[in-house]
């Protein structure tokens, strides 16, 4: 029988947490499960919430800890996961009755789907929201370029996607060095092996705003994407060049961007020669180039 490790981080959800369980407990398909709770030092009633609502759920664990941020939340699942695939779920989303049970079957039905992930949709709340809908599994394609892909932009949520859990411990999780964003640098992790699925049909709906978000101020989220990005190249030198020169056109270009648009910089600014230098790929200090690009940022972090 198949089996799947749910993973949820949790951290101030008690608005949503209610709704969260009965998408999670209300999973359809016959396979295998153990429920993994992170509560990452939360402050409001989560953690009471949690313990009372999973009573009597079978192989459930609800780990708590200080706040390490999601990331590190997230690789505690992770390194306890004894299940064959993990499905993450973010403690603000909710899951189609049918969502983990269609991704299953898709990644079972070949032994090099290694991850499959659908689409989402967002709501203003999760009032009347019907989750026992059915899924077109039909609608299926190969992602072509794994890595090209998840440099251009994060391709999903934590809540979207399943992936084989060996793979997962392989890459070594999320990179801790980035506190938030974790699906990022984990899908740019993961992207380095090919697999990847998606099914266009919405699998997740996620609220328009929650409180505890950490994306509320854009530009922070700017700088975790942009920094797993420059981080992830770092970490893997062998990488082919033309990956490197598509990364340093992505992280110029994006701070060039930035740079006109909220710091008040000059046209002709140090940013813009960046912007040049990523725009012609030229391929040479690369590394350097990426790290000064993203320097913009730091006078306006949190």
């Amino acid at each position: 029988m198949s089996s799947v490790s749910f993973v949820i981080p949790v951290f101030n959800k008690e608005k949503y947490l209610v709704h969260v369980l009965d998408s999670l407990c209300n999973q359809k398909g016959r396979f295998e499960r153990e429920f993994i709770f992170i509560d990452d030092g939360s402050t409001d009633n989560s953690l009471a919430l949690l313990k009372n609502k999973t009573k009597g759920w079978k192989n459930c664990k609800i780990i708590t800890q200080k706040n390490m941020g999601s990331a590190g939340a997230t690789n505690v699942g992770i390194r306890l996961a004894r299940n064959k695939y993990i499905k993450f779920l973010d403690a603000d989303d909710l899951i189609l009755y049918d969502a983990t049970n269609t991704l299953l079957k898709i990644i079972e039905s070949d032994n090099d789907i290694n991850l499959v992930y659908g689409l989402q949709r967002k709501v203003k709340n999760f009032s009347n929201i019907n989750l026992n809908i059915k899924i077109d599994s039909a609608n299926l394609m190969k992602v072509k370029d794994p890595i090209k892909s998840a440099m251009t932009n994060s391709m999903f949520n934590p809540s979207q996607f399943i992936v084989k859990t060996n793979l997962c411990k392989k890459v070594g999780g999320c990179d801790e060095r980035i506190k938030y964003s974790q699906e990022y640098s984990l899908t740019l992790r993961l992207s380095m092996y090919e697999g990847f699925f998606r099914l266009n049909q919405y699998l997740a709906i996620l609220p328009e705003s929650a409180p505890g978000q950490i994306s509320e101020k854009k530009v922070n989220q700017i700088y975790r994407v942009s920094k797993a990005l420059e981080l992830f190249l770092n970490d893997n030198e062998k990488l082919k060049q033309k990956y490197r020169i598509f990364a340093q056109r992505r992280l110029t270009g994006r701070s060039w961007r930035f740079a006109r648009r909220f710091a008040s910089k000059n046209f002709f600014s140090k940013f813009f020669f960046l912007y040049l230098k990523g725009l012609l790929g030229m391929p040479f200090n690369i590394k350097q180039t990426c790290s000064d690009a993203n320097s913009i940022y730091e006078e306006f972090l949190d």
